[in-house]
């Protein structure tokens, strides 16, 4: 694929990740050094971590199924990385809780990262849809 004036287009994916890897490491440091107590501060990292890796995992799978310009295909993704997340989200509760630590701060730490996440991956998905439809649609 060509831009404007025969220059190739760069790919949406790579800035998308970037701001992705940005918000994770905000997240992480945010989940470091705000909890006083040890004990919320390895449960908030921990649902920051679980949001990290289904995000990574979202872009990626979000990325694949835009290149095959299949509907369908998107729309499995979107089902599956929620799938996943919900487990996540689940089975990470189920071990803080199961350790006397604090569900507050795993659940801040979790959505915190995911809520912007889940921007990113939208825009994404708009950007990547525009330069495969082919411009202003």
């Amino acid at each position: 694929m060509t831009g404007t004036g025969g220059q190739p287009k760069r790919d949406p994916f790579w800035t998308h990740a970037g701001l992705a890897a940005a918000v994770m490491g905000v997240g992480a440091a945010v989940a470091a050094a705000l909890p006083k107590v040890t004990e919320d501060r390895v449960s908030a990292l921990l649902g920051v971590g679980i949001a990290t890796v289904t995000g990574v995992l979202a872009l990626v799978l979000k990325r694949r199924a835009v290149s095959q310009a299949d509907l369908k295909a998107a729309l499995k993704v979107v089902g599956v990385v929620f799938a996943l997340r919900g487990v996540g989200v689940g089975l990470g509760l189920a071990w803080v809780v199961s350790r006397g630590l604090s569900a507050i701060a795993f659940v801040g730490g979790f959505f915190g990262v995911y809520f912007a996440l889940q921007w990113i991956e939208v825009s994404y998905v708009m950007a990547a849809s525009k330069d495969t439809a082919g411009g202003d649609e």
